[in-house]
């Protein structure tokens, strides 16, 4: 799958790429899907969150976090969580769009932001917020089809979530959420 392809998929509206009013209770978040090379095409990079995070510990995710005061946007946001979580350099990536805001049941609006390493580079996993780094190739997480739905009740409320299980990672909530949604653009599901 090339780049141009990919990103005519996707969200390039500047408009879109602007924080979003939030309700009370609401914190902002952006998060980095990062297209890497692979050897039968690009891979997607992930993280495994830290054992002793007070929430989240252990989930698969992609790498990103909470806005700062500082950032100037919401593709920085996801960069710099980037650069501090994996070691990445940010003037590497090419951002190619975004995907939708998703709101989670946390009360985090997340938007995930999509780009392409430009130049290989080693990732270092930040040992207090990332136990592991890995890739998995971006064909084998295009079929909508291979997410499960499960429900969860969480403060009295039954909540539907996507999961995937692939290569021995158990892939849920936001995350398989954004994946999905990210193998509906591609068109590759019905």
């Amino acid at each position: 799958m090339n780049a141009e392809l990919l990103k005519s998929s996707l969200n390039t509206d500047k408009h879109k790429l602007e924080f979003p009013t939030l309700e009370q209770q609401q914190r902002l978040a952006a998060v980095l899907i990062l297209l890497v090379p692979g050897v039968q095409g690009p891979e997607l990079v992930f993280t495994q969150r830290s054992q002793e995070l007070p929430s989240h510990a252990g989930q698969i995710s992609f790498p990103g976090g909470s806005v700062d005061d500082t950032d100037n946007g919401p593709i920085h946001t996801a960069l710099r969580e980037a650069e501090e979580e994996i070691g990445l350099y940010p003037a590497n990536v090419e951002v190619l769009g975004t995907l939708e805001w998703y709101t989670m049941p946390t009360g985090f609006v997340v938007l995930p932001v999509v780009g392409q390493l430009q130049e290989i580079q080693e990732f270092v996993p930040e040992p207090n917020e990332v136990d592991d780094i890995f890739t998995l190739p971006l064909q084998s997480l295009l079929d909508p089809a291979l997410f499960q739905q499960e429900f969860l009740i969480r403060n009295n409320i039954k909540r539907k979530f996507y999961s995937i299980e692939i290569d021995g990672y158990y892939i849920w909530g936001a995350t398989a959420h954004m994946l999905r949604s990210l193998a509906l653009k591609l068109g590759q599901g019905s």
